[in-house]
């Protein structure tokens, strides 16, 4: 047993009622295995073999990555989780907010998403793409099934994306926020693999003073156009009267995370 495998144990361990399953399953993934992660609180998760699950279980509840644990403690009214995938960080936070509206358009990755929220109420899930326009959307899929963390609009995504794609029904966050009568949302989390630009640009002033913080993954797509460089995105996003801070990826141009909370 590796010192790596007994810290990640330990975090587990808090969390989790099978922390040493947890483990095993890290270290030897199949592609048919299926894994119940038995969290404490009741509400378990369900893991795919070799599929981007358990990476995207590691960033949301090991990493952190969205910063949910340093937000001030408060019961919420609304998180809206746009890019759900296979629904972790819905889960996570459907333990501290009245609602989570969750939207993913993917069928597969959704199918997985009702699954691991069928036992939270307060969740509804959505399966449709967020972008700057409504009509259809045209999704490249991965290269390979393990990246199912990776469905873009955009093909050119540093090799990733094969030429094969769904066209799924979209809508804006203005009609978001109309259809689901949100009047204040304590977080947007957004993960849309380049669609995020297009999102927040096209989205109104009334539904940006309804949003409070904004937690996202901002990518490398469009290089000509210069409002996908960030420190273009975080300019746009200071108009709006947010104070934002990015985390850039240590290897990887125009890519990282950004948290953007209302000043």
């Amino acid at each position: 047993m590796r010192i790596e495998d007994i810290g990640f144990y330990f975090m587990l361990r808090r969390m989790t009622e099978n922390p040493w399953e947890i483990v095993r399953f890290r270290k030897k993934r199949k592609k048919e295995k299926i894994l119940e992660v038995k969290m404490r609180n009741g509400c378990n998760l369900f893991i795919r073999g070799v599929y981007n699950d358990f990476h995207m279980f590691h960033r949301i509840f090991m990493r952190d990555e969205y910063h949910v644990s340093e937000i001030p403690p408060g019961r919420w009214e609304c998180v809206v989780d746009v890019g759900a995938n296979v629904g972790m960080f819905t889960a996570r936070v459907s333990a501290i907010t009245r609602r989570v509206i969750a939207y993913e358009p993917f069928p597969v990755n959704f199918a997985w998403l009702e699954r691991n929220v069928a036992t939270r109420s307060n969740v509804a899930p959505v399966c449709k793409a967020v972008a700057g326009k409504e009509g259809v959307l045209r999704l490249y899929r991965p290269v390979k099934d393990a990246l199912s963390g990776v469905y873009s609009s955009f093909q050119e995504m540093g090799g990733l994306m094969s030429g094969k794609y769904d066209e799924v029904p979209a809508i804006t966050l203005d009609q978001l926020f109309d259809q689901h009568t949100i009047d204040h949302c304590d977080l947007l989390k957004i993960d849309v693999e380049g669609q995020e630009y297009d999102i927040l640009y096209a989205t109104s002033d009334h539904t940006f003073a309804r949003i409070h913080r904004i937690h996202g993954e901002y990518h490398n797509v469009a290089q000509h156009d210069p409002r996908t460089r960030i420190a273009k995105f975080v300019s746009f996003l200071g108009t709006k009267g947010y104070y934002v801070s990015v985390e850039p990826h240590r290897r990887k141009e125009n890519h990282g995370m950004f948290f953007a909370v209302k000043n």
